[in-house]
């Protein structure tokens, strides 16, 4: 590793952090774009960087610095929910909804992310999924059910984007293949035979919802996680490093490939707990 390298990139996130540190959530969320949009960019450019894993390393183990890369990271991902309400009102509007959907900069990203969780949890058409924090915008279910005909169910517990969510399936006019639910992972076991429980990245707190997970859900049950291991990127996911409990065993990781920056982490409850769960696994 070279050290003007390590300190080149540890200024460049120290003056993305000046930059928007003051910034509140009501500001990203609803305020004018053109004070913070740049910033974003200028991040998203850092992050995107081909550096040594050793690089992030080294970053990470600086407890100072961490703070600070935890507040950058919170307020990227205000700033993701922004263009996800933003989209999704506008796909509602829009005159055909489904070219709407494919005109989403991040589009390919979540085909090649359902491509991964289709794989991953050996699924089939007809299968359902539960999606823990499914969000305004539940690209991962409505790609999983277009194109490989994938039932969902997306749990979000912020009521507002529950709402819209639902109205933007009505839109897509998904109502039968896909459900939204208001609630989180207390929501559930749900009284439906499920074949994978995904939970989104920005879903949190890992080891809470872990917790639940481990207590309701049936021996052979399969889960999905969303991870950032990759270079800069781990910076941003402050649960990386999250260990599930005993009770889930790893099988699988799926590491990305370019345009995808998660890698999809799948696990099977290996522990038996008595639970109300319709589950049919293939374990």
């Amino acid at each position: 590793m070279k050290e003007n390298e390590f300190e080149s990139i540890k200024n460049e996130f120290l003056n993305i952090y000046t930059a928007i540190c003051d910034l509140t959530d009501d500001e990203i969320l609803n305020g004018p774009e053109d004070i913070f949009r740049s910033h974003f960019e200028r991040l998203q450019r850092l992050i995107a960087r081909d550096v040594d894993d050793h690089l992030a390393d080294e970053l990470l183990y600086d407890r100072e610095f961490r703070s600070i890369t935890k507040r950058i990271s919170h307020l990227k991902t205000l700033n993701g929910l922004r263009m996800e309400i933003k989209y999704a009102q506008s796909i509602i509007t829009a005159p055909n909804p489904w070219i709407s959907v494919q005109g989403f900069i991040y589009y390919p990203n979540y085909l090649r992310l359902a491509d991964m969780e289709y794989r991953g949890a050996e699924l089939k058409p007809g299968d359902r999924v539960v999606f823990l924090g499914s969000g305004p915008l539940p690209l991962s279910l409505i790609c999983l059910c277009k194109q490989y005909g994938v039932q969902g169910i997306g749990i979000e517990q912020v009521p507002e984007y529950a709402e819209l969510s639902q109205k933007l399936i009505e839109a897509l006019e998904l109502t039968e293949h896909i459900q939204i639910v208001q609630g989180n992972h207390f929501s559930l076991p749900l009284n439906k035979e499920c074949m994978l429980v995904m939970v989104a990245a920005d879903a949190g707190p890992k080891d809470e919802i872990f917790a639940h997970l481990e207590k309701t859900l049936p021996n052979g049950a399969r889960l999905s996680c969303r991870i950032y291991e990759k270079g800069l990127r781990r910076l941003m996911d402050d649960q990386a490093a999250f260990d599930p409990p005993p009770a889930f065993k790893e099988y699988l990781r799926i590491r990305p490939e370019p345009p995808v920056n998660n890698t999809s982490v799948f696990l099977i409850k290996t522990k038996f707990h008595f639970s109300n769960f319709r589950w049919r696994s293939n374990a």
